[in-house]
């Protein structure tokens, strides 16, 4: 759509062209590239300049925006219905039915509506500029969880950022790059694949811990990546604790019994990797000198909404749309085998183990002023 030009709304464009203009001279053309890209990237958001220069997003498939349609795996979701509801239906390799929570945190920093996935996209010069997902559905902090289902693991999202930077220093220059790095947010979402499909489905963990013990592995896993991400130039990162385990539509089949009521066991897991990982951020901001590292609690609002969907405007919270709701996930999800529901505005869980794009947007508007903005 053309720019407009006209009324109050252009003039103050015009004046923001004007002042890129004489940057222009000032600064040489790789600063006035950056400028203009977040100008323009503002004003198609809405206007008003972006709460960050960009939102860099690492983890499992609550926040892969389709990273694994490049990836060698059968965790995948670029078929439809995935995506029904985004982008004319056209499945983009997001778990749910439309947009998941960095494309909502995007637009609430102003920056952009979606969040590009870096693998196996055409990225521009914007889209480097103001962020990507590294991120893979299925992984999680233990490198066994990539492994189990052949996704990427942690390690490799972060070569990948240490690859996403040379290309940023080569758009705008290293010093323009490691400003953008500084002033960005960083969201890291991992740790639910750890508990429900390694420790608690596959035989290997058990044998060698006791669940207590596996969360302290995983919470320092998860320290360990947050200082590499530290050392790497993030200054603004918000770690989103686990949800409710064991109420989410699949692992009520699983460990449920016949009511397929929540499990206990999965949630207190949940609860002790959120309070352990609470403790760890406190000390890392001692020992980093960092306060904008912060914990986002993501188990009280998605507890709440199943506990009470009605509250929401939710009528299921128990299964997902997709086919029966109770164990159908990825490939399991198809337009072949799996119908969905008639309103998958009516349901908490678009699939058995992801929310719907509604539940993401109430999410993402409660967390984002009670933890994300307090980081920014």
């Amino acid at each position: 759509m053309p720019t407009d030009l006209s009324g109050a709304n252009g003039s103050q464009r015009k004046q923001q062209t004007a002042v890129v203009t004489v940057q222009l001279m000032e600064h040489g053309s790789a600063t006035l590239l950056l400028l203009l890209v977040l100008a323009v990237s503002s004003w198609q958001v809405g206007g008003g300049r972006p709460r960050v220069p960009a939102i860099l997003v690492f983890g499992d498939s609550i926040v892969d925006t389709g990273n694994n349609n490049a990836v060698l795996t059968l965790t995948k979701s670029d078929f439809r219905p995935y995506g029904k509801d985004l982008n004319g239906g056209v499945p983009t390799g997001r778990f749910s039915n439309g947009r998941i929570p960095p494309d909502f945190l995007a637009s609430r920093l102003g920056l952009k509506d979606l969040v590009p996935a870096y693998l196996g996209t055409d990225l521009t010069d914007d889209d480097l500029l103001t962020g990507v997902s590294f991120a893979s559905g299925g992984t999680g902090y233990d490198p066994l969880t990539s492994t189990l289902v052949a996704v990427l693991p942690m390690q490799e999202e972060l070569n990948m950022f240490a690859e996403y930077k040379e290309k940023l220093a080569g758009v705008v220059g290293d010093e323009a790059a490691a400003r953008i790095i500084a002033e960005s947010l960083f969201l890291v979402c991992a740790g639910t694949d750890d508990i429900a499909n390694n420790y608690y489905l596959a035989p290997v963990r058990q044998l060698q811990y006791d669940i207590s013990a596996y969360v302290d592995f995983l919470v320092q896993q998860a320290s360990d990546f947050m200082k590499q991400l530290y050392q790497q130039g993030a200054r603004r990162i918000a770690i989103l604790g686990l949800p409710p385990i064991g109420c989410v539509p699949s692992q009520r089949t699983v460990a449920g019994g016949l009511a397929r009521s929540c499990d206990p066991a999965r949630n207190r897991a949940a609860q002790q990797f959120n309070s352990k990982l609470k403790e760890e951020i406190r000390r890392l901001q001692k020992e980093l000198q960092c306060q904008r590292i912060g914990y986002v609690d993501i188990y009280d609002v998605l507890q709440d909404m199943i506990t009470d969907p009605c509250k929401y405007g939710f009528d299921v919270s128990s299964r997902g749309c997709c086919g029966t709701g109770d164990f159908e996930v990825s490939l399991l999800c198809n337009q072949v085998t799996a119908t969905t529901c008639p309103d998958d505005r009516k349901y908490v869980f678009w699939d058995s183990f992801h929310p719907t794009e509604r539940a993401y947007e109430i999410m993402v508007d409660y967390l984002y002023p009670r933890y994300v903005e307090k980081l920014l």
